[in-house]
């Protein structure tokens, strides 16, 4: 479902920010529709967002307006991202080609023909460009010619993307292992086989490759031996690709949870549960990690505690969000502009959005760290008083006030009506707001896992 931001924005073409307005973290500042869904990762380089569509085009829009600048069509669907380096433009197609395009023009100044469709992005690195194909072989083509230079057989095909690093080539298969070769040569170097497909995009980092599969683990290996130095199992496949910030490493799974895991050990930190499969690949940017799911929102993310800073609800998001001068860039059935970061804690700028249907409240429920949006729906029973509501961990009750007051739960807790956002307990009207009323919806936080809610 989308939001009511969304709704509105469909209709115009481009801009959704009035011009003058100033946009708080998490609104929409533009969106451009293309012919086909977004599954490409888009790539700001210079002023300009280059993204590829499921309608077979290339295209370069404005990155503060959203105009489009320029579009290039390829012979089939374009789910590969785009890299922009030194003036160029490349992407892999669905056609079974490579392109270089010209990023101020999109003229095409070289393709080269693979035997299978190129869903892989394209890594480029020392006058290279390294990519995989589902023909089964990386490809290192020269980046200014296309010529090329070596390619490396696999068992089965490539998706994953390759990550260069030290003079090496990271990539997983779909054959389940992760490879390294020589980026010079293509000679091979070592190989670690998981347990299935290996689509995630490997991240290499301060001596260690990061890489998820589709055996439900995270695996972190010896940049230089492929020795694994620790495994992590989430509870389904991992097509997400690691971000690696700050000694953390953060990872979505198709369990709909998004992890932070201790970059040297693997221990989980905190996990956030967004209920839908997250094959978007996590962006980290001033402390926050921008990640979408496909219930269709783009999430911000407190780096350091997993905390819910703000959310904006799009369709369905599978590629990565783009984090570049202040703002987010995320593909869906259309391409969105997003502001970045968080604002004055005491504005609560995510009350400026358009709550989303969750459902009736039931009179017993679970609260996990983080916002939780949920609705009071009961329409033939009176208002609940906050002050008969109680919040257990299983060993203590406590009291609405006395979970507020202990850290346990944000209070005041925040309510949505047709009027938009109220504060319970502000002066402003209802006069009764303390009370949870019927026919509305409720964000409420915890501060910790396994609270229940109790209703009378």
């Amino acid at each position: 479902m989308r939001s009511v931001t969304a709704l509105a924005c469909a209709v115009c073409a481009v801009l959704c920010l009035a011009p003058g307005t100033s946009a708080a973290p998490g609104d929409l500042v533009w969106s451009y529709a293309t012919g086909g869904d977004v599954f490409s990762s888009p790539a700001v380089s210079g002023g300009y967002v280059y993204v590829g569509s499921y309608d077979g085009n290339v295209y370069c829009l404005d990155a503060a307006t959203g105009a489009l600048v320029w579009s290039h069509t390829t012979g089939s669907a374009v789910m590969s991202s785009p890299a922009v380096s030194g003036g160029y433009v490349y992407v892999g197609s669905y056609d079974q080609r490579v392109y270089c395009l010209d990023a101020a023009t999109g003229a095409l100044v070289w393709s080269h023909q693979t035997g299978n469709v190129v869903h892989s992005s394209p890594a480029v690195s020392g006058g290279n460009v390294y990519v995989g194909s589902s023909d089964c072989r990386v490809y290192c083509l020269d980046a200014s010619t296309g010529v090329p230079v070596w390619s490396y057989q696999t068992g089965l095909g490539v998706d994953s993307s390759p990550a260069v690093s030290g003079g090496l080539v990271y990539v997983g298969g779909d054959d389940g292992k992760v490879y390294c070769l020589d980026a010079s040569t293509g000679a091979f170097v070592w190989s670690y086989q998981t347990g299935s497909r290996v689509e995630s995009s490997p991240a290499a980092s301060g001596g260690y490759v990061y890489v998820g599969s589709q055996d439900n683990r995270v695996y972190c290996l010896d940049a230089s031996t492929g020795a694994l130095v620790w495994s992590y199992g989430t509870s389904h496949r991992v097509d997400s690709s690691p971000a690696v910030s700050g000694g953390y490493v953060y990872v979505g799974s198709l369990d709909g949870k998004v992890y932070c895991l201790d970059a040297s050990t693997g221990a989980l930190l905190w996990s956030y549960d967004t209920e839908a499969d997250v094959r978007s690949s996590p962006a980290m940017s001033g402390g926050y990690v921008y990640v979408g799911s496909l219930d269709g929102t783009v999430n911000c993310l407190d780096a350091s505690t997993g905390r819910l800073v703000w959310s904006y609800m799009a369709d369905e998001v599978t590629c990565s969000p783009a984090v570049s001068g202040g703002y987010v860039y995320v593909g869906s059935f259309r391409m969105y502009c997003l502001q970045a970061g968080a604002g004055d804690p005491g504005e609560w700028p995510m009350f400026r959005r358009d709550l989303q249907n969750s459902g009736l409240l039931p009179f017993e429920f679970q609260l996990d760290s983080g916002w939780k949006n949920v609705g009071y729906g009961y329409t033939w029973l009176p208002p609940v008083s906050l002050a008969n509501v109680t919040v257990t961990d299983g060993s203590e009750i406590k009291t609405w006030e006395g979970a507020a007051a202990d850290g346990w739960i944000q209070d005041p807790a925040f309510y949505y009506t047709a009027e938009g956002y109220r504060e319970l307990g502000s002066p402003a009207p209802p006069a009764d707001s303390d009370e949870m009323e019927p026919g509305v919806a409720y964000w409420l936080l915890a501060y910790r896992p396994g609270l229940t809610v109790r209703i009378p």
